[in-house]
């Protein structure tokens, strides 16, 4: 009976659990036992072990005479709790610890043998996962601390150590408050409910505190840390120390506006002519860039007789500290602070009373009290000193950080500003002379010229021989080419002075085109020119004299610049809100260079220098159709011709 329940014992136990003789010989396993092996030995046939192949622990092969439960009963060694790795029929292996033990009889002897083996395969994956994870968490870079729910510290890595500075036993049981500022505690209590409700808080980003007591800026990932029933019983942190990403971005950001602060100073310098405007800007940027409380820039102007003076402006970050009464600087004083030097910083502007005037304010107690300044002088392109620029500091930090190189970069613009603003002056000067000479001459050789052509109609209507009338023809000629070019002229000086002006009328584009053709015909006896498209309604309120002034320059060239061809094409079109007209010649073309060029002034195309003219016509033929709101233009091709062609809005624009 007793016998029957220890068997039963023996098959149902779900240990694995087998027997073997004095020989070695398997005589009795369990279930748990076949389960373990993968397969069911055949009883008194195999020996020692029923496992497939025996491994040990460094995967060393052990034949079954070295078993442990061969050594226990051959040679009575004990060898309880081995490990050993048992390979099935299917590849598959099981790390086992052994538990043989020698069976005997009443008498002493051995009988046999009894093994008892525990399956620590799922207990070996989760010790080296949990190792693997250990050295993960040791060796990264960022600090991985877990707390319970009262917030108390249950571990902490190297990278907690390197970031925090605590070593893991002087923190290791203390409260999480000893990292937190005491202004953020509330913080806590926050991720505290968070993480009680489950939810992950991640990439959050505050302050905490170092051992030393300095506040670092990391960012946060808390995810909740559950039992094995689920039961949230605390918190796992990941902090990372953002203190370089900050500064990073904190560089990039002193950059960019470094980059935006000079953009925008280059496009006021190419965009704008008002110096005291453009120096204005610039030293309301660079005071701001330079984290200055004051900045004050002297520079050279001229006056209107030529005479140079300094002039200055004024930038305060903040608004009561613009209340100066003294910004006047000797020229001499600027030479001598600037002696051979690009830049000087004075740290105590108190031992240097001609910088320290410069920021004394009506009423010191509304403005910051400057105690530091750095200056930089401002130089022509030839290396003269034509001004400075000086900036205020009340805090020390502010000051020693001041970029001086892109304090630099900005003055040698505004060196170039005043340069260019120089050299504008100068240039507009001349051309205002020019405009001026032109006018004038025009004017007084209008006279003599309407004189001598009536003395030379005079002479014409008198009886003279075959030989004189034909001299006097060309005479007369020649002198009306002169009135052109004189008109020319002055029409120029008007347009470049703002003067020309248009005497508006509404009339038929058509008949225009036809008068001036009609006066063609009887002029040129080398192009037949044809009018095509000329029903329709034409009408157009515009200075007539002036658009004549156009067809006729229009017409001239297609006839000058077409010697080889005999015919001009003239086509009318028209829109509800616009009249065009197009004309074609036959000539010599133009490349897609010349036709850039063409529109301009004294612009003559490249071998026509021979022809008359002063490369006028298209240029006052420009300026007179964009005076009516419309647009002239042209298509060329080099050896087939060319089509201008110009079109006006029907009704004027309004001004």
């Amino acid at each position: 009976m007793d016998n029957r329940i220890f068997e039963e014992l023996f098959s149902a136990s779900p240990i694995a659990s087998y027997i073997c003789d004095q020989e070695g010989y398997i005589v009795a396993f369990n279930d748990a036992a076949a389960a373990l092996w993968g397969r069911r030995p055949e009883l008194g046939k195999e020996k020692w072990s029923g496992a497939y192949a025996t491994y040990g622990p460094d995967g060393r092969s052990i034949e079954l005479e070295e078993t442990p439960m061969a050594l226990t009963v051959r040679r009575q060694e004990t060898s309880s709790g081995q490990e050993l790795v048992f390979e099935r029929p299917d590849a598959t292996r099981r790390t086992i610890l052994v538990f043989p033990k020698v069976m005997r009889t009443d008498a002493g002897e051995i009988r046999g043998g009894h093994n008892t083996l525990v399956d620590i395969t799922a207990y070996k994956q989760f010790e080296e996962k949990q190792a693997i994870l250990s050295e993960i968490v040791q060796s990264s870079e960022d600090a991985i601390v877990s707390k319970d729910l009262d917030g108390i510290i249950r571990s902490w890595n190297r990278g907690a150590e390197r970031i925090f500075g605590y070593g893991e036993a002087e923190i290791i049981g203390k409260s999480i408050y000893t990292l937190i500022p005491s202004y953020l505690k509330t913080e806590e209590e926050s991720i505290i409910r968070e993480i009680k409700e489950g939810r992950k808080v991640d990439h959050y980003q505050t302050i905490r505190l170092t051992k030393s007591g300095k506040e670092i800026p990391i960012s946060l990932t808390i995810s909740p840390m559950r039992n094995k029933l689920g039961q949230i019983i605390g918190a796992s942190k990941i902090a990372r120390d953002i203190s370089d990403k900050i500064q990073r971005e904190q560089t990039i950001q002193f950059h960019a506006q470094k980059l935006e602060t000079l953009h925008a100073i280059g496009k006021i310098i190419s965009e704008q002519l008002d110096t005291p405007s453009i120096i204005q800007t610039v030293i309301d940027s660079t005071t701001h860039l330079a984290d200055a409380d004051v900045g004050i820039c002297f520079y050279r102007v001229s006056d209107e007789q030529g005479r140079t003076r300094l002039s200055v402006a004024l930038a305060a970050t903040r608004e009561e500290a613009a209340d100066y009464d003294n910004l006047h600087l000797e020229e001499g004083a600027i030479h001598t602070i600037f002696a051979g030097e690009n830049s000087m910083k004075f740290e105590n502007v108190c031992e240097v009373p001609h910088i320290l005037s410069l920021f004394r304010t009506r009423d010191g107690s509304k403005a910051p009290e400057i105690k530091h300044c750095l200056a930089l002088p401002i130089r022509s392109a030839d290396k003269l000193l034509i001004g400075a620029m000086f900036f205020g500091y009340t805090q020390p930090e502010a000051f020693i950080a001041a970029d001086e190189d892109t304090m630099r970069s900005i003055v040698s613009l505004v060196g170039v500003t005043l340069d260019n603003a120089r050299l504008f002056e100068e240039v507009s000067t001349l051309n205002q002379r020019k405009n001026e000479f032109i006018a004038l001459a025009s004017h007084e050789l209008k006279t003599p010229l309407t004189t001598t052509k009536g003395y030379l109609q005079i002479l014409e209507r008198s009886e003279i021989d075959q030989v004189g009338r034909r001299f006097l023809t060309k005479a007369l000629k020649q002198l009306e080419r002169i009135n052109l070019l004189v008109a020319e002229l002055l029409d120029i000086s008007k347009i470049e002075a703002g003067k020309l002006s248009l005497h508006l009328e509404a009339f038929d584009m058509s008949e225009l085109v036809l008068d001036v053709v009609e006066t063609f015909h009887i002029s040129s006896r080398t192009h037949t020119i044809f009018v095509d498209n000329i029903h329709g309604d034409y009408t157009v309120e515009a200075d007539r004299q002036r658009i004549e002034q156009v067809i006729i320059n229009l017409i001239t060239n297609a006839i000058k610049y077409s010697p080889e061809a005999n015919r001009v094409h003239i086509s009318l079109e028209s829109s509800p809100f616009e009249v065009g007209v197009q004309i074609i010649d036959e000539g010599m073309g133009m490349s897609r260079d010349q036709q850039q060029k063409v529109f301009t002034r004294f612009y003559q195309v490249e071998g026509t220098s021979k022809m008359a003219g002063l490369g006028l016509g298209l240029y006052l033929s420009k300026e007179i159709v964009q005076r009516h709101g419309g647009h002239i233009g042209l298509n060329s091709e080099l050896g087939k011709g060319s089509t201008f062609y110009f079109s006006i809005p029907r009704n004027p624009p309004a001004d």
